[in-house]
């Protein structure tokens, strides 16, 4: 199983702890992990090395040209202000990997692994470049839009992709990534995500939302999402709607997209404490747990309003098209 991720220094205890999520829930399967990053310290790139190294896994670490992604467009605005360069990285991985990698899963470093991720590796995608997991979002009209796509089609996150690196090569994916950057820059809101959208939108496979829990998906309102046009339904996402019931309870990825962090003092995800479960583990484990009475509060009243919404939901109108 090859997994990518990408991290600088400002962002690396998040990695470490990624990775350690991944390896202890995925000790049935050998991983190569391949870091991509302009410039780790040596003491940071070594105890990554360590922690993937010391739990069976091989540690690949791949040093980018920072020339490559000179001038590209990065977010403006607070709610993305942790994101740094290294997101564009996704888009090289065909460039920077060893030629014999045909298949790979791109993870950030926001992410929690619960549970084993051999199922969405086996996942067949030989007819498509990527598969990943749509949002449901009242903004999916407007994103379409802007990127000038079907409304039709959605709009996924990048945040966990399975990447057909051999359809990535053929097709010259890539360049056609940063091409459609390059001549966007004034339409690019979500950095590299929208490429991916704009470039891949007919040519992504819908997964299961399991593989990336977003945030959003534990919103009390989330069975009321359907997307419309002309008065029209035209994503009802029912399948997610259905699977939500269960594994809104046990997701196998957790995806703390957008701030606050579960690191930050304000967060009120209801899987914030599976953070530091893992960071425990790492060598940044002494990494003080930001405390703050009404958030907690909050977390405890998000946990329950979840149970309450998904048991109301548990019968929701699946049949509706």
């Amino acid at each position: 199983m090859n997994i990518v991720v990408a991290s600088d220094d400002n962002f690396v205890q998040h990695c470490g702890t990624m990775l350690v999520s991944l390896l202890e829930n995925n000790k049935e399967n050998k991983i190569a992990v391949y870091l991509l990053s302009e410039g780790l310290s040596d003491e940071n790139n070594e105890m990554l090395e360590d922690i993937v190294l010391t739990r069976g896994g091989d540690y690949n670490y791949i040093l980018v040209d920072s020339e490559l992604l000179v001038n590209l467009p990065m977010p403006d605005f607070s709610e993305l202000s942790h994101i740094s360069i290294a997101t564009y990285y996704r888009l090289l991985i065909p460039n920077l990997l060893p030629t014999a990698v045909s298949k790979v899963i791109y993870l950030d470093c926001d992410i929690i692994i619960r549970k084993s991720i051999q199922d969405l590796w086996d996942t067949n995608i030989d007819n498509y470049a990527v598969g990943a997991i749509y949002q449901m979002t009242e903004s999916t009209q407007e994103d379409t839009h802007r990127l000038n796509i079907p409304f039709s089609c959605g709009y996924f996150n990048a945040g966990v992709l399975l990447v057909n690196v051999e359809y990535w090569k053929e097709h010259n994916i890539s360049i056609e990534l940063m091409g459609f950057i390059r001549s966007h820059v004034d339409t690019i809101k979500y950095h590299d995500q929208d490429a991916l959208n704009a470039v891949l939108h007919d040519k992504c496979l819908m997964l299961p939302c399991k593989w990336n829990m977003l945030t959003v998906f534990f919103r009390k309102n989330i069975f009321k999402v359907d997307d419309y046009n002309n008065g029209v339904i035209v994503n009802s996402y029912n399948d997610y709607k259905n699977e939500l019931k269960d594994v809104a309870f046990d997701p196998s990825i957790v995806h703390y997209v957008s701030r606050p962090k579960p690191w930050e003092k304000k967060c009120t995800h209801p899987f914030r404490s599976e953070y530091y479960k893992y960071l425990k583990l790492t060598p940044w484990g002494k990494f003080t747990e930001p405390s703050h009475f009404i958030s907690s509060a909050y977390r405890f009243i998000r946990k329950v309003v979840l149970i309450l919404t998904m048991k109301r939901d548990r019968d929701f109108i699946s049949v509706r098209k």
